[in-house]
């Protein structure tokens, strides 16, 4: 064979040959060429503008008929398949090969001819990443593996290539590629050398514009985490902990501990104002993740239309109004935990992506047909009676059952009373600091007040009202005076005169049951029974009637 072939770390074996008439020997000329076009390589921080001086180098020497560059990538991270992808022309695979990224010379039109050559090709440039050896062909006519195989004999002859070689791209022992370069005339021995110089100095520039491009995404999402948590600053709920021992309370934190350290999905029920929020940050600070982002979402206060953009993020032109790409909440919380607060609220189509990234930890991009992979541990919220939105067909019972692993009901301010005055005491120290005022304590009065209102907005509303109250207070003894008295005139019926005892909620649950069981003479279902009274779904009271443990003839 009439090849000469080199390791890339050994000195080359090859024979020097006479040029062909009328070439141009690499010479000073050449060689300053080469030495501006590597400077521009290696100033340049992207890729396009690299793979374009790297061909535009190889085009400019003599009788050149084609220099093209091949990088080892997967289909959807190479423009022209994953255009393809997108339109559905293309089945994308995990699986690395050659993807021809530029080319240049006099026959530039052959670029699609072999563009994607896997590994374990017969072509030249497969071979050369195989074999991470260079390699220079005087006259490929006279090599029987070329000149025998005739879809490559045909189309070198069609364009009168003479000589070939090839190089490997490859920095410290990583291979990104190859070069393949095609010209009318042999190849001399120092033509071959320099340009396997040249390749490496290639092989380098591709490198920093590979890690140009892993900073430029590092970036964009430190801004996003900084844009996040300045918002996070800005909206500080003053709360410095969980405040409390009551025994409702307690129970919850057990919960916590036993959960926290292992990957578990975590929903947390409970009414409004509750202090989910809380649970979730001690969820977060008690597991593995903690020295990660606890990245948290509010899926109430999103409108409808850009809910997938907030949680999966979107690209650049994905929709009308998506100036730029923006990294969604998922992508933020990779290696830490996301907290989807009202996540009842969800859309049902939404519910379908979610589904999808609990199952297998991957989503794309709206815009975009790249799949992302996340590990993130999700904690979820809701308000709602999750069991009734199902019943009705509101939320996915798929996704119930997957994010109800472990349920957490955080009890309600009316289920731990003992906690009021802690909680009292913690707001004043807050507002105390916040107001730089002295506010030492309630007067009794007013703490007898605050036990016996039944705080229907629970922690949330304690805290406005102590917040209001602070701000009236002319001394260091705070009196809610006519501040929780407003309050509750709203909640309380007009004229009752005091407020209704606490119960358990189950328990006022159970006995609303059995009023409208009664007033429907015992019915369920049908006009003026106790579901259309109720206005649930007839299946939905049943299955809330047999866990209260209720009979139609209770």
């Amino acid at each position: 064979m009439s090849a000469d072939r080199r390791a890339p770390d050994s000195a080359p074996n090859a024979r020097a040959v006479a040029p062909a008439a009328g070439a141009e020997l690499p010479g000073d000329a050449s060689l300053g060429m080469l030495r501006d076009i590597t400077r521009q390589m290696a100033t340049a921080d992207d890729l396009e503008t690299v793979l374009r001086s790297i061909v535009s180098a190889l085009a400019g020497q003599d009788q050149t008929v084609l220099a093209r560059i091949f990088l080892l990538m997967e289909d959807h991270e190479c423009p022209s398949c994953r255009a393809k992808i997108e339109a559905g022309e293309l089945e994308a695979t995990t699986e690395r090969v050659l993807h021809l990224v530029a080319a240049g010379g006099v026959a530039p039109e052959v670029d699609g001819i072999f563009h994607r050559v896997p590994l374990d090709s017969m072509l030249p440039v497969a071979a050369l990443a195989r074999t991470r050896q260079s390699f220079v062909v005087e006259d490929w006519r006279t090599v029987s593996e070329f000149a025998t195989n005739p879809r490559i004999a045909q189309l070198w002859q069609s364009l009168g290539v003479v000589g070939v070689a090839g190089y490997p791209l490859e920095v410290r022992g990583e291979l990104l590629g190859s070069i393949g370069y095609l010209a009318q005339r042999t190849m001399t021995h120092e033509e071959y050398e320099l340009l396997g110089i040249f390749a490496d100095q290639a092989a380098l520039a591709i490198k920093s514009a590979y890690l140009f491009q892993e900073l430029a995404r590092h970036k964009d999402r430190l801004q996003v985490e900084n844009e996040y948590l300045q918002d996070e600053l800005r909206t500080d709920s003053g709360f410095a902990g969980i405040v409390g021992e009551s025994p409702a309370l307690r129970a919850v934190l057990r919960k916590v501990r036993q959960v926290a350290g292992v990957e578990t999905t975590v929903l947390l029920t409970g009414e409004t104002g509750t202090g989910k929020e809380l649970i979730a940050r001690a969820l977060h600070d008690a597991s593995p993740r903690k020295d990660r982002p606890l990245i948290k979402i509010n899926c109430g206060a999103i409108p409808q239309g850009l809910v997938e953009s907030e949680l999966f993020g979107h690209e650049k032109g994905a929709f009308t109004g998506a100036m730029q790409k923006r990294i969604g909440r998922f992508e933020l919380a990779d290696k830490g935990t996301l907290f989807m607060d009202e996540v009842g609220e969800l859309p049902l189509e939404t519910q379908v992506k979610l589904l999808r990234v609990l199952q297998e930890q991957e989503f794309e991009r709206v815009g975009s047909a790249k799949a992302v992979k996340v590990d993130v541990r999700l904690i979820a919220a809701t308000n709602r009676d999750i069991e009734t939105e199902v019943a009705e067909g509101r939320f996915r019972a798929d996704l119930f059952y997957r994010l109800n692993v472990f349920p957490i009901r955080v009890p309600s301010l009316r289920e731990r009373p003992d906690d009021i005055p802690l909680l009292v005491q913690h707001f004043l120290a807050h507002f105390q600091r916040k107001m730089a005022k002295s506010l030492k304590s309630v007067d009794a009065k007013s703490m007898e007040q605050l036990q016996r209102y039944p705080w229907p907005g629970n922690i949330r509303e304690l805290q406005n009202v102590i917040e209001r109250a602070c701000v009236l207070a002319s001394g260091p003894v705070v009196s809610l005076g006519e501040t929780l008295r407003t309050t509750m005139s709203v909640t309380l019926t007009a004229g009752s005169p005091a407020v209704t005892p606490i119960v358990p909620l189950e328990e006022s649950e159970r006995a609303h049951i059995r009023r409208a069981l009664s007033s429907a003479g015992g019915r369920i279902h049908g006009p003026q029974g106790a579901a259309e009274m109720l206005g649930i779904n007839p299946s939905t009271l049943r299955s809330r009637m047999q866990k209260l443990g209720i009979s139609t003839k209770s």
